[in-house]
């Protein structure tokens, strides 16, 4: 039995150090430090196939996978090219359709498309409510681009979008006020009319009743021969 035992222990399979992963991990962030993005990728998906548990590897394959790109995309993109950086990200994209940082760089690159056209709005906004439908428009349409600057630009732009508000108050109720006062002047002016059309019309009245009573107190008018001559014949 003590044989057995002793036989068993020795035929025990005891699994070897890790030192091919360990290897694996140095090489990989070796590849990360040098940049070596290519082969940082094959090392790091290795890496997460043996342990899926490791998170932070597969963002690091992520950025890898992205990095080149990137880089290319923004060599266009600070020449104003939007739609090359497009093409750049794209392409990249159909040998990496899972990564996330792909994605979202897309996104960004389709909404600059779009960005011209809405701080264009905003410059050419008259009034508070086109100054408020164009910012509005402009965070809507630029919300994946949202920078320290963009969004201190917006404030800016909302502070004076207020100011333009508050100053069209003030002429709306100055422009109210003016034309309630002339409302009021011209219905004065209509009832000193109307007092002065009924008067001459009292007036007329009056005279002609005048004219009425003289007519009558002055009798019947004597007949007047038509022509002298033929009078004097008869």
């Amino acid at each position: 039995m003590l044989f057995a035992l002793c036989c068993g222990c020795e035929r025990q399979v005891h699994p070897k150090p890790p030192i091919e992963r360990v290897s694996l991990v140095v090489r990989f962030f070796k590849s990360v430090e040098n940049k070596n993005s290519d082969s940082a990728v094959i090392q790091g998906k290795k890496i997460f196939a043996l342990d899926e548990t490791q998170n932070h590897v597969a963002t690091l394959v992520s950025i890898q996978e992205s990095n080149s790109t990137i880089a290319d995309a923004q060599f266009y993109l600070v020449r104003g090219k939007i739609a090359n950086a497009q093409k750049v990200i794209e392409k990249s994209r159909h040998i990496y359709p899972d990564n996330d940082v792909l994605k979202r760089s897309a996104i960004k690159l389709a909404e600059l498309r779009n960005a011209e056209k809405y701080f264009s709005a905003m410059d050419n906004a008259r009034g508070s409510a086109a100054m408020s439908d164009a910012r509005e428009m402009t965070e809507t349409g630029l919300s994946e681009n949202m920078t320290p600057e963009l969004i201190e630009y917006l404030r800016q732009y909302e502070l004076r979008e207020k100011a333009v508000a508050q100053k069209e108050q003030i002429n709306t109720q100055a422009a109210m006020e003016a034309a309630t006062q002339a409302a009021e002047k011209a219905k004065a002016a209509d009832a000193l009319r109307e007092q002065e059309n009924l008067r001459m019309h009292q007036e007329l009245n009056q005279l002609a009743q005048k004219s009425e009573s003289m007519r009558r107190n002055a009798g019947d008018v004597p007949f007047e021969a038509e022509d002298n001559d033929d009078v004097k014949e008869k």
